[in-house]
C-alpha cells in the first residue's frame, strides 16, 4: 500500500466493486481507455482477473491500485504500473478517475505516488504513458509530472470505431529525482 496526504493507493479487491461500476459503466470516463463501458459483470471479471498481480518483478508483470479516499474510504479511481521491458528497466503507467473527483487534484497526488514507487521500489529506470492526443486533461496531467512528449503517432490505431493518434510521454529516474517537490508518498506495508 502506498499512502499520500488523502489517499491510500491499494490492492483493489471485489469490495470495490460498487466504487468501480460508478466510474467504470460512464462511456465518457472509458473514452480513451482500451476497454468499453463495463457492466457491473464485467467490473467483477476485471477485478478477479487483476486482483491477483501483486508483483512487479518479470517483463510484462502488471499492478492495479485503487485510490481511497482517507476520509470516506471510496475508491475514486485507479493507477496501473506495468514493466514493459526487464533488460531495459522500463515501465508504463495509467490512471482513471470518477468524473466527480476530476480537477482536486487526486489524479496528480496519485500520479507522483505511483511514479515514485516505480523509480524507488520497483527500481525502474523509465516511465512511460501513452495517451489519445485528443485527451487534454491526460496531456496536461503528465506534463505537471514533469514528462516530457516523446512521440505523436498520427492515426496509429483503430480505436472503437476511428483511427486514433497517441501521444507517448516518458521521464528517467534521474530527471524525476531533479524534479521531485519532496516525498509524494511513503510506503506503508
Amino acid at each position: 500500500m502506498l499512502e499520500t496526504e488523502r489517499l491510500y493507493l491499494r490492492q483493489l479487491t471485489l469490495a470495490d466493486e460498487d466504487d468501480l461500476y460508478l466510474y467504470q459503466s460512464l462511456p465518457d470516463v472509458v473514452r480513451y481507455i482500451p476497454w468499453p463501458a463495463r457492466t457491473r459483470e464485467q467490473v467483477r471479471e476485471a477485478l478477479i482477473k487483476y486482483s491477483g498481480n501483486t508483483r512487479l518483478e518479470e517483463q510484462n508483470d502488471a499492478m492495479l491500485l485503487g485510490w481511497q479516499l482517507k476520509t470516506t474510504g471510496q475508491v475514486i479511481g485507479q493507477s496501473n504500473l506495468s514493466i514493459m521491458s526487464k533488460s531495459d528497466a522500463c515501465g508504463e503507467f495509467g490512471y482513471v478517475i470518477h468524473p466527480d473527483f476530476a480537477r482536486q487534484g487526486y489524479s496528480l497526488e496519485a500520479s507522483r505516488a505511483v511514479i515514485d514507487f516505480a523509480f524507488n521500489t520497483v527500481n525502474l529506470h523509465r516511465v512511460i504513458a501513452h495517451l489519445d492526443d485528443r485527451n487534454l486533461a491526460s496531456k496536461g496531467l503528465v506534463e505537471k509530472l514533469g514528462l516530457r512528449q516523446e512521440a505523436h503517432f498520427i492515426e496509429e490505431e483503430f480505436f472503437k470505431g476511428e483511427w486514433t493518434s497517441t501521444y507517448v510521454y516518458a521521464i528517467l529516474q534521474d530527471e524525476w529525482e531533479s524534479r521531485r517537490d519532496g516525498n509524494f508518498a511513503r510506503r506503508t506495508s
